[in-house]
């Protein structure tokens, strides 16, 4: 048997194998339980891999999932052209969705991002043309949005699509003048200012299918671990956890102190933040697509990424206010006047 033969080179003989996923399997050897993973980890990946379990040995970070190593020292073994790699089997806390848990999620994310930043100076003119160039770009989506929802309401009878596309418009106008505002923010620079910028170990692809409750928060699947700003975490973990109707979004909002505690976000970062929750692309292009029939999808299919993309960014409006009460210091009108 193929697993057998892996486990052999960590020096465990299973008693029992159980097929979990297709790439995951549980395995017990009469003493104690593992978890055997056939990862999608390439070749060019695994270095950033290994930086991340060795950044947190080096750290001491009890919220990464230990990584046992094989006999002949590797974090992983190749077998047929496939990475695997073995981890402790650790059973869910029945009660992992609660505010508890949330907060000691924050507090741990927020300290492997503390412990492992790194600083440097940025230029400010490229900084502010970058952000000057989405902006614009956001306002020719804004003029076609508008458009398209102009020549939606001309129809007599409008497809369920496109009635939930003039409903929701109230909102996206909304969307899009947080964005202007909080890009005007994000890109005031005084003239004696220097620019800071901060990247962490981030995990790549956080959201709770890659959490561990059991007494305390611990991460899995750090294959697309990399260094950027730590604000891309909380991106993909806000996206992927506000898509369905039933996502407790005032938690994230009302617990987010946690991470504030342990790796204190400057303006900027909660700016940059921000826009990226604010991001409309994803749901214009579906409506894009609707238009110019340049969907194989059904109308069911679409409608209901709509609906988990409109979602997302009236989370970003929830966050756009959380962030303007609790943590900003300067305002738009400040920057008006």
């Amino acid at each position: 048997m193929e697993i057998e033969k892996i486990l052999k080179l960590y020096s465990v003989y299973p008693l029992t194998v159980e097929n979990i996923t297709t790439h995951l399997w549980k395995i017990y050897d009469g003493n104690r339980s593992y978890a055997l993973k056939e990862s999608k980890l390439s070749s060019g990946a695994i270095a950033n891999w290994e930086r991340a379990l060795k950044l947190a040995d080096y750290h001491q970070l009890s919220s990464f999932l230990p990584v046992y190593m094989t006999r002949n020292g590797q974090l992983y073994q190749e077998h047929l052209g496939k990475y695997y790699y073995l981890m402790p089997w650790i059973e869910q806390d029945s009660n992992r969705g609660d505010s508890r848990n949330l907060a000691d999620f924050y507090s741990s994310i927020g300290l492997v991002h503390a412990k492992t930043k790194q600083s440097k100076q940025i230029d400010k003119d490229t900084f502010i043309r970058e952000f000057g160039t989405y902006e614009q770009a956001c306002e020719t989506l804004f003029n076609e949005l508008n458009r398209t929802v102009a020549r939606f309401e001309q129809s007599h009878y409008m497809s369920p699509l496109e009635l939930m596309v003039c409903t929701q418009f109230r909102d996206m106008e909304l969307v899009f003048q947080n964005l202007t505002k909080r890009l005007k923010q994000l890109v005031y620079v005084s003239d004696d200012e220097q620019l800071t910028w901060n990247t962490s170990m981030c995990h790549g692809q956080l959201n709770r299918d890659h959490l561990l409750y059991h007494h305390h928060t611990q991460f899995i699947n750090w294959e697309q671990a990399r260094y950027e700003n730590a604000t891309m975490d909380l991106v993909h973990f806000f996206r992927a956890e506000t898509l369905d109707y039933d996502a407790p979004t005032s938690a994230y909002t009302e617990q987010f102190d946690s991470y504030i505690k342990e790796n204190k976000l400057s303006e900027k970062e909660l700016q940059l933040l921000t826009i990226h929750l604010l991001h409309p692309f994803s749901y214009c292009r579906l409506i894009q697509e609707y238009v110019e029939n340049a969907s194989s999808q059904s109308m069911i299919v679409t409608t209901r990424q709509l609906q988990r993309a409109y979602r997302q960014l009236t989370f970003g409006l929830e966050w756009s206010d959380y962030v303007e009460k609790q943590y900003e210091t300067i305002t738009f009108d400040d920057l008006e006047g």
